[in-house]
């Protein structure tokens, strides 16, 4: 009986033995399967995002190059410079719009006409229809600058180096761009937008229809046959199973529970992930944003002169976003000028009617440091200041972190008063104020920082530095504008040394939408 028993134990542990190393091998094998089969459904999604953005940029440069080679216009006249301006401020992907002659640069809707033609370099690239393309061509401005061009007959473009911006390259990375004709069995060069040079890509990948294994990596292709363009993503095994090796554990521990937590996780990856850069993004892409508008009063007089306008955001949970964190999840995503670009639209659209009663009205607008060396910023205000709207009416506010690079700054602020803006150092005081500072930087005034105003009628240190700052701007001739007034005797401080130095703050006006500040010109006005 006991011999039975003892083999009957010996049998159960075998058994128990051999199903859990089944369990352990399905585990394995379904768990590799699975996360081979979810990382190359996400290679799919993502190459054909890519693909998708790519077609957008191909036939947006197709377009603006068939208008610019019909211009009417004789090249480089006024009416031919102000129809690539147009051009190149409606494209979404383009910085600029030039125009050739017998393989030499004449002009551009951001350079102007030059006073003398510019031979063209060798391209890198020759399409079959007679287009070129230049990898990393030595731009006219900015100087120093390099950027995709492409061209055809009379004209080229300069694609930006943001088109594929909002796809980082972390643990995929990708190329995407036009198939080289010319390719060989060995290997298949790709010029791709968005990202510096070119790679080989192994020919069947180009020629599947599914995910490629290849040199211990994992690519994915998305091609169009149209543009004779291609999207590649890739990973290495290598980072697939690092990135994975807590699921994998995961699966072999679960045994019998496999088939479950591979769906899960299949579930998992495949769901997106929708952060709030993300939700800002589609946001900027639906006009989802709006802009409201802070009094800025002459604190004499009480007399309504300006409004500050500022992006309002509600995200897509229905949670109002402040606009510092709109400016920071902007800024850290790249695409912080497409926030400056709508806020001053809108604002241009919306005190219209305000200058018709006030034609000395001041809209300010918040400038990143992106937007110094943006292009795109100074043909926006060739397009949209005519009619009532003049330069005047429109003025820009720096921070002084946006000013920390001189050089860049410098030159910006001399660009925007010599077009007739006023531009203000905001929140002064707080960063790298002095003397030498204003000077270097010859703007018109400067804003003080609401933590200087708090402290009014108070023995604090802050306090103290105040009639220093007004003391700074009375000896360089500066415009004042006192943020975050409060209280009455928090203006009658500033206005009892000069009744002209202007202020905004609580005690004059929350942000409002345009029809509000319409309301609050006209109700000051009587």
């Amino acid at each position: 009986m006991l011999k039975i028993q003892s083999i009957d134990r010996h049998n159960r542990l075998w058994m128990s033995s051999v199903a859990i190393l089944l369990g352990v091998l399905a585990g394995y094998f379904v768990g590799t399967e699975s996360i081979l089969f979810a990382t190359s459904t996400h290679l799919g999604d993502y190459s054909s995002q890519l693909l998708q953005r790519e077609e957008e940029l191909i036939d947006e440069v197709a377009s603006t190059l068939k208008q610019a080679n019909a211009s009417p216009y004789t090249p480089c006249s006024e009416q031919d410079i102000a129809l690539m301006r147009r051009l190149a401020f409606s494209a979404r992907f383009l910085k600029d719009v030039g125009r050739l002659h017998q393989n030499t640069f004449l002009c551009s809707a951001t350079t102007g006409k030059l006073t003398a033609p510019i031979p063209l370099l060798k391209p890198d690239f020759t399409l079959s229809s007679g287009a070129v393309i230049y990898r990393s061509y030595p731009l006219h401005v900015p100087a120093g600058a390099h950027g995709e061009i492409a061209g055809y007959q009379n004209a080229d473009v300069v694609i930006g180096s943001d088109v594929f911006s909002d796809f980082p390259q972390n643990s995929a990375s990708y190329a995407v761009g036009v198939v080289d004709p010319d390719y060989s069995k060995q290997g298949t060069t790709i010029i791709f937008s968005g990202v510096s040079g070119a790679i080989t890509i192994p020919y069947k990948v180009l020629e599947s229809q599914g995910t490629v294994r290849s040199a211990n990596k994992m690519y994915r292709a998305s091609c169009d046959p149209r543009h004779t363009a291609c999207a590649v993503a890739e990973i290495s095994m290598q980072e697939v199973w690092r990135s994975n090796r807590v699921l994998l554990s995961g699966y072999i521990a679960s045994g019998a529970g496999a088939g479950i937590s591979c769906a899960a996780a299949i579930v998992l990856a495949r769901r997106r992930k929708r952060n709030q850069t993300g939700q800002l993004k589609r946001a900027i892409l639906d006009g989802k944003l709006t802009v409201a508008y802070q009094p800025i009063v002459e604190l004499g007089s009480h007399r309504i002169v300006g409004a500050e306008a500022l992006a309002r955001w509600i995200d897509e949970d229905g949670e109002h976003v402040h606009p510092e964190t709109i400016i920071g999840l902007a800024e850290a995503g790249g695409f912080v000028s497409e926030i400056t670009q709508f806020v001053l639209t809108r604002a241009i659209e919306e005190i219209a009617p305000i200058l018709e009663s006030n034609p000395a009205f001041r809209v300010t607008i918040n400038l990143a440091p992106a937007d110094l060396d943006d292009p795109k910023l100074l043909l926006l205000l060739n397009e949209k200041l005519n009619g009532p709207i003049q330069a005047r009416n429109v003025a820009f506010e720096l921070s002084e972190r946006a000013t920390s690079n001189r050089e860049v700054a410098v030159a910006a602020i001399r660009r925007l008063r010599e077009r007739g803006h006023a531009t203000f150092i905001d929140d002064f005081g707080t960063g790298y104020s002095n003397l030498a500072y204003l000077t270097e930087l010859n703007v018109d005034g400067i804003k003080i920082n609401r933590s200087f105003i708090a402290t009014i009628g108070t023995e604090s240190v802050t306090a103290s530095i105040v009639p220093q700052i007004l003391a700074v701007a009375r000896a360089l001739n500066l415009d004042v504008v006192v943020q975050g007034i409060e209280r009455e005797d928090q203006a009658m401080y500033f206005a009892s040394d000069n009744p002209k130095i202007e202020g905004q703050g609580w005690f004059f006006g929350l942000p409002v939408p345009a029809k509000g500040l319409q309301y609050l010109c006209a109700e000051r006005s009587e």
